[in-house]
């Protein structure tokens, strides 16, 4: 009984585990243009974060913060197209050390 308990809670975690392919869509302009529109006065965004992906050619990523209005907007760029991959409000610093 134990056994068969046992492969059920088994199977059951598989399945939960798998992953999930979501598509969604992606705007994309020319990267002078979206960096200028973020920092602009509609916007007054600026970049706290920046990373690049390991192994892709030119593909860097950079999370913009407006610290009064707390809106946020992570993008992906290269040298001539930057997507948004994803925007919002209410941004919160979770991190409390030294800024790095």
């Amino acid at each position: 009984m134990q056994y068969l308990l046992f492969l059920t809670l088994l199977a059951v975690g598989l399945v939960a585990a798998q992953s999930v392919t979501v598509q969604k869509p992606i705007e994309c302009v020319d990267t002078a243009l979206l960096l200028r529109g973020l920092s602009s006065s509609d916007y007054k965004e600026n970049p706290i974060w920046w990373g690049t992906e390991p192994g892709v050619t030119l593909s860097r990523y950079s999370l913009f913060v407006n610290e009064g209005t707390k809106s946020w907007t992570l993008i992906q760029f290269d040298e001539k197209l930057a997507c948004v991959l994803g925007t919002g409000e209410s941004s919160t610093q979770i991190f409390k050390g030294p800024k790095i």
